[in-house]
């Protein structure tokens, strides 16, 4: 995954002396111990040119909270890793998210997951458009003070739960509460 924004600035990225001789290894130039998100996939395989007929058609994506889903690139749309996608979510609606690891990668973390290459796996859309970007800042805008309120409500009604996140669609229609609690929490009171 190319990082530029952490302390070492150059996980994913190659020396600036680009010359064969100097040229530096790609991946995390501090050993891992730079900061970056841990979930991060380094795609050691990416500059390697794949025969068209096989390139794999499944892309990793990352969402937020380091959430990482497979997604059918149905459309043979050019992805580079990082790109905000759109994609379709179970149950409906639409989420962004973006390309973490493409190619025959995918294939091998699919296998140690034990993750079935069949048609349940749901497509990319498209590529995110600046309207689709507003729209995910918007959703992610919303967290915090969703958080902060639910958290109210949970003490008030004397829940025994610890809200840890709230995330939101990038569509605006759903929101994930992650929690914890001792014993099981029933909502229906």
């Amino acid at each position: 995954m190319a990082c530029v924004a952490c302390g070492t600035k150059g996980c994913g990225s190659s020396d600036s002396d680009s010359t064969t001789a100097n040229k530096g290894v790609k991946g995390c130039k501090s050993g891992g111990a730079c900061g970056c998100n841990k979930m991060n996939t380094f795609d050691w395989l990416q500059e390697m040119e794949m025969p068209l007929h096989q390139i794999f058609d499944i892309v990793e994506v990352r969402f937020r909270n380091g959430r990482k889903e497979y997604y059918r690139n149905s459309n043979d749309l050019e992805l580079i890793t990082g790109d905000p996608i759109v994609v379709e979510i179970a149950g409906g609606g639409y989420d962004l998210g973006f390309v973490s690891l493409q190619g025959e990668l995918v294939r091998l973390q699919m296998m140690k997951r034990k993750i079935k290459d069949n048609d349940e796996i749901k497509a990319i859309w498209r590529i995110a458009h600046a309207k689709d970007m507003e729209k995910y800042e918007q959703a992610a805008s919303r967290n915090l003070s969703t958080l902060f309120r639910t958290r109210q409500i949970a003490n008030e009604l004397k829940l025994k739960m610890k809200l840890s996140d709230v995330d939101y669609q990038a569509d605006n229609t759903k929101a994930t509460f992650y929690y914890s609690a001792d014993d099981r929490v029933d909502f229906r009171e």
